[in-house]
């Protein structure tokens, strides 16, 4: 026999669910395509497995060198809402590094995309 409370735990799981689905494909990327944007906008100071040792990277002054992106762990980009405002202001839209570019020419999927592949650098 169910109860209200039964109901109503059913329908608050179904709920969940739900959003945690439509979050999960409002930003889902294809982190295959995003490497090719990471290689072509992001490696040259990041580099290429993220670890912020790009040769441009390299180049710069300790304070200023770009951070290790396979740590997972953002001053900024806390989600991926976040990350997509720091990739369409750059750094110095969002109080960080203003060296970091705006890549504000990227499409939204382009943006997903790009943060589908460096999700897959964080160290497991």
């Amino acid at each position: 026999m169910k109860t209200p409370l039964n109901a109503l735990v059913a329908v608050c799981l179904c709920g969940c669910v739900l959003v945690l689905g439509l979050t999960f494909d409002a930003f889902a990327g294809d982190s295959v395509k995003g490497k090719a944007l990471y290689e072509s906008l992001c490696s040259s100071c990041h580099g290429a497995t993220g670890a912020g040792d790009g040769p441009v990277g390299a180049a710069l002054p300790p304070e200023m060198k770009p951070r290790d992106l396979r740590d997972g762990k953002n001053k900024f980009a806390t989600d991926d809402a976040k990350f997509i405002e720091l990739l369409k202001k750059g750094g110095a839209g969002v109080g960080l590094n203003p060296l970091m570019p705006a890549q504000s020419q990227l499409s939204d999927e382009e943006m997903k995309n790009v943060i589908a592949y460096v999700h897959t650098l964080h160290k497991q």
